[in-house]
């Protein structure tokens, strides 16, 4: 059988579980890839990751205790915030260079100061989500259980 078929044919509760449980897989993953080495790739990619997963909660809030994901929220905005800071000045960096300012310039030496500070700070940040164990903490949170409101019940 097709996993997407497999996917739409379970349960609601179950699909949303295995659905959150698969982002923040991807999440925890690309937390730590850009804690080892964060270059621009895994910035963007971090920040994809924690959209992808927050998009998931939004669609699951029914069937998540919502004192979790108020906290879950909390703590990869965050994380969220300043990556957005050293994404915006990867992206100026780069714009800059494309545009034809000198690799000297003390515009772009100031701007990779303040990324080297920036990229300081979300790793700061990215170490406290880890010390969160959001793979271990989290995922009972995405159990399958009823839908509020007389929804099906998980099987």
């Amino acid at each position: 059988m097709n996993t997407r078929f497999e996917s739409w044919s379970m349960p609601p509760a179950r699909f949303a579980e295995v659905s959150l449980a698969s982002r923040l897989t991807k999440l925890v993953e690309q937390a730590e890839r850009c804690y080892a080495t964060p270059d621009a790739d895994a910035v963007h990619d971090l920040r994809v990751a924690i959209r992808r997963f927050s998009q998931a909660l939004r669609i699951f809030k029914t069937l998540v205790d919502a004192k979790a994901v108020k906290q879950m929220r909390r703590a990869l905005k965050r994380v969220m915030d300043a990556a957005a800071i050293v994404r915006d000045l990867d992206v100026g960096i780069e714009r800059l260079i494309e545009e034809g300012v000198p690799a000297e310039d003390a515009l772009l030496e100031e701007m990779r100061s303040e990324r080297r500070r920036g990229g300081l700070a979300l790793s700061g940040w990215l170490l406290l989500l880890k010390s969160q164990e959001p793979e271990i903490s989290w995922r009972p949170c995405f159990e399958a259980r009823p839908a509020k409101g007389g929804g099906a019940r998980a099987s």
